[in-house]
């Protein structure tokens, strides 16, 4: 049992710091990383609990007789859309009503713990999120503590150490919160639980039954939660469109390459003949370049601009001819793979040039490099094939 709660407190605490460092995600969908003091809120409730052991069960009672009152305060933060942690504070009363249980003992116990939760929103994770959504399925799981004294809230053996012998347990929680979220920060909540304590709590054994040596506590709450300010929900990240970030590296790399034309003329030249202005040819061809998606060899809608202008000139200059040339990144799988994944990235668009654009295929040549070449320093740019118009 204490190896089990180990296992369980470390799983709960480790959540608790990792959730702190990465990104929020939910069904796929990436969300901004929230403020440290975001997300928390206060809940405060009460209940009834009924205590469950073999000796409870065959006693001849009613489900009334065997209901106690409880109540509870909790703190907790939503670290993700999905996931959230909390720590609850609770205390109450238990009715026994097993004989062997009342006659030493009296046939109520007062008690006081806690427990550590860590919680799941099923419908963000099943479905997707929404915050202005009203109901909420979170199931829990959790580890904690209870200390047992006796009916008027004094300790069963004040005459022993604090620990010793005063029916205390660690316990196992699981349980469904329902929540109705009224507003950003007020909830109502309706809460069952069932929590496994040691067989001794109660001062007698078996306890469930009679090789189970755990009783069990059902409890019902239900009570109001509140944002302790904050924000309290989640902001989808915009993320930049893939196929726009192409094409603004492909507008990059053109730039570059004429400002390298321009530091090679010199700044001036007083011998030179007056330059007379020229209208420059529309059909001049400005080289063009087909970015690819990692490990793909498709031409995203976006990337079709540059195989669109190639056809273009090439229908404009029936004496034109085009070479292209792919490549492959070399920071992503093996050589072999990337020369193959090149070879794929020069006969798609040629396809391209040919099918759709109705170019001739003996006016194009290929040719593929795979990461033997790296035609440019940024890393992720080499998924590309370029085009070279003779």
């Amino acid at each position: 049992m204490k190896k089990l709660s180990l296992l369980l407190f470390t799983a709960l605490l480790a959540f608790s710091i990792s959730a702190q460092e990465v990104q929020n995600v939910s069904q796929g969908t990436v969300y901004l990383k929230n403020k440290a003091s975001d997300n928390w809120y206060m809940g405060i409730g009460g209940g009834t609990n009924i205590y469950f052991t073999t000796g409870e069960n065959d006693a001849d009672a009613g489900l009334g007789d065997r209901l106690g009152w409880m109540g509870q305060l909790e703190f907790g933060r939503w670290n993700t859309p999905n996931w959230g942690a909390r720590v609850v504070i609770d205390g109450g009363h238990i009715k026994h009503v097993n004989s062997d249980v009342t006659a030493p003992y009296g046939p109520e116990k007062n008690w006081v713990g806690g427990h550590v939760d860590l919680m799941y929103n099923i419908i963000n994770a099943w479905g997707t999120y929404n915050p202005d959504r009203v109901y909420s399925l979170i199931p829990y799981i959790g580890i904690g503590y209870m200390y047992g004294l006796n009916d008027d809230w004094k300790r069963p053996f004040p005459d022993n150490d604090l620990f010793k012998n005063q029916n205390q347990t660690l316990t196992y929680n699981v349980g469904l919160i329902n929540n109705f979220q009224f507003s950003n920060s007020i909830a109502l909540f309706v809460e069952l639980g069932f929590r496994l304590t040691d067989a001794g709590f109660d001062g007698t054994s078996p306890g469930i039954g009679e090789y189970i040596g755990y009783d069990g506590l059902f409890t019902g709450t239900a009570g109001f939660k509140f944002g302790l300010g904050g924000k309290q929900g989640f902001t989808p990240a915009e993320l930049m469109d893939y196929n726009l970030i192409n094409d603004l590296n492909s507008q990059i790399n053109r730039l570059r390459a004429e400002n390298e034309e321009l530091s090679l003329r010199p700044e001036s030249c007083p011998e030179c003949p007056e330059v007379q202005t020229v209208v420059a040819d529309e059909s001049v061809y400005v080289p063009n370049v087909v970015f690819f998606r990692i490990n793909s060899s498709t031409i995203d809608k976006g990337q079709q601009v540059s195989v669109y202008n190639t056809a273009e000139y090439l229908k404009a200059n029936d004496n034109a001819k085009v070479n292209i040339i792919a490549y492959a990144d070399a920071q992503t799988g093996t050589p072999d793979y990337n020369f193959a994944l090149s070879e794929r990235r020069a006969r798609a668009v040629a396809d391209a040039l040919t099918s759709e654009y109705g170019i001739d295929s003996d006016r194009i040549s290929i040719d593929w490099k795979g990461d033997t070449v790296q035609p440019y320093a940024e890393n992720d740019w080499n998924r590309v094939a370029i085009f070279f118009v003779d």
